[in-house]
């Protein structure tokens, strides 16, 4: 993710990363050592210790209807991770997202292109 922030500078972008509990290690606060992984003025970091964001978007189960394009690589079962969710810079809160892409690491190249 940090490679495709760095070649799109744009200044209107606003990135907010959601960190939840999805492995047995996953019991508390991001470190900074894993958060610097997407380190840019840009990005703003949030840590669901309750995944109360997967379960407002309806788990994996609702994936398809979370965006008008999607591609997921995985299977996810009652948590959505590893998935980055774009919207339209005047999207308000509930509105669908333009692009589903998951896990983020194998769509790196389909991210840069969506964020054009």
């Amino acid at each position: 993710m940090a490679d495709v922030l760095r070649e799109n500078r744009r200044r209107d972008l606003r990135v907010f990363v959601i960190w939840e509990p999805v492995l047995e290690t996953d019991w508390g606060t991001p470190s900074p050592a894993l958060t610097g992984d997407v380190a840019d003025p840009r990005v703003m970091h949030f840590w669901d210790r309750d995944r109360r964001l997967s379960a407002w978007f309806g788990g994996a189960r609702k994936l398809p209807a979370l965006a008008a394009v999607e591609k997921v690589g995985f299977r996810m079962t009652d948590v959505i991770w590893d998935t980055a969710l774009l919207y339209p810079p005047a999207a308000r809160w509930g509105d669908a997202a333009t692009v589903l892409l998951a896990p983020v690491v194998k769509y790196r190249a389909d991210l840069a292109l969506a964020l054009r």
